[in-house]
């Protein structure tokens, strides 16, 4: 008798589910004692990156497909090695421009970095900061104007500001008296005011351009202390986000949100692996279309070895009045003190300022905000001894 006509041909495959992965990649780079900002040349497959111990700027050339650095090359900006490059950020107004800080020559260049990676960046504009300003840390370029938070006590007077300058005219500046000591500078996108982290002093000052006026937002200590990292988001979490990067205790895992309205809302990481300690440094946008609004957040052990370094991407509920969700990245190398997020498409980048190293997080057959399942991150458990929980009678590891 034949085989019947209902039998399979041949053996049956059965679905093949292709494992998710995520990976965390160290990039060794020449070593410097601090390794701070960072940014992608807008149009191109270059980062630049400052290591202001010895004042060089590195240009690292990204796979244009993976965005994996794959080539550097190291250029000294300023006099010496003791010129203090520090802030990097992209010019929309100069378009493949970019603007750099000098702290220890008291000036802001603008700079063409070149289309070849062998290519010397030259120099297009130089803007000096006007006493009693001194030592411009962090760069950026806000509508027609550049702004720096300028770190270092005045010469002549012994207190802070914030710079600003017209960038088609820089005979145009403003001098914005603040508190120790000024780092990061953003643009309230609804009021249009201006906002200034001040770490030491732990408060945010609010500055309105159209009259000067300026006005101290402090951050309560019930909540957290030292204000570093801020960004301007849109869409769904609209407003400006900062992060408490906390003391030498360690952090609280606090970050918060600046609206219309001006008021400071705080929000706080729950999960116990990483977050209740949380020295929060830097914040970025990790909205997708897919998994809606989110924002990664970088812990770090700048400010205390008792924080954690990692990379924690946290999402909301809808009406963006609580965390809902905590997935955390662990640094490879601890105490390595990382410092600045930069995000590429779907990959992220860390640059560890204590241990010359640019970290890159990827993922494959997955994305940021599908991995690990709620328990994994929430289970609270705690062990009699070291080893399996209990099993039933029988079973064993």
């Amino acid at each position: 008798m034949g085989p019947s006509t209902s039998d399979p041909i041949g053996p049956v495959i059965p679905h093949v589910r292709p494992l998710a992965s995520r990976r965390l990649t160290e990039y060794l780079l020449p070593v410097a004692t601090q390794t701070h900002e960072f940014a992608r040349v807008p149009g191109s497959n270059f980062l630049l990156l400052s290591q202001m111990s010895n004042s060089q700027l590195l240009k690292i050339e990204l796979d244009p497909a993976s965005k994996e650095p794959i080539a550097l090359q190291s250029f000294l900006m300023g006099k010496s090695r003791a010129s203090g490059l520090h802030g990097v950020w992209p010019s929309k107004r100069y378009p493949g421009m970019m603007w750099l800080s000098l702290q220890f020559e008291n000036k802001l260049l603008l700079v063409d970095p070149g289309r070849h990676l062998w290519t010397v960046p030259s120099i297009i504009k130089t803007i000096y900061i006007p006493e009693p300003g001194n030592g411009p840390h962090c760069v950026f370029e806000i509508g027609n104007r550049v702004w720096a938070g300028l770190k270092v006590a005045s010469k002549q007077t012994g207190k802070y500001y914030v710079f600003s300058a017209d960038v088609s005219n820089t005979t145009d500046t403003a001098l914005y008296p603040c508190l120790n000591s000024p780092v990061f500078i953003q643009e309230e996108p609804t009021t249009r005011l201006i906002y200034v982290t001040q770490d030491t002093a732990s408060s945010i000052m609010r500055i309105n351009i159209t009259n000067g006026k300026t006005a101290q937002l402090p951050i309560p200590p019930e909540v957290g202390s030292t204000p570093v990292g801020m960004t301007t988001v849109s869409g769904h979490l609209r407003g400006l986000w900062f992060t408490l990067a906390g003391n030498a205790a360690g952090g609280s895992g606090s970050f918060g949100h600046i609206g219309p309205t001006g008021n400071l809302r705080f929000f706080q990481l729950k999960k116990p692996m990483l977050g209740t300690n949380a020295g929060l440094l830097h914040i970025a946008d990790a909205s997708t279309a897919e998994n809606g609004p989110a924002l990664w957040l970088l812990s770090t052990s700048l400010l205390s070895t008792n924080s954690a370094d990692a990379l924690i991407r946290v999402t909301f509920d809808d009406a963006i009045t609580s965390v809902t969700g905590e997935e955390y990245i662990s640094i490879l190398t601890q105490n390595a003190m990382v410092h600045r997020i930069v995000t590429l498409d779907a990959t992220v980048l860390v640059s560890e300022l204590n241990t010359s190293t640019l970290a890159q997080l990827t993922y494959n057959n997955t994305v940021a905000g599908n991995w690990l399942p709620a328990k994994s991150i929430s289970d609270t458990t705690v062990y009699d001894e070291a080893g399996c929980p209990d099993l039933p009678q029988g079973v064993g590891p």
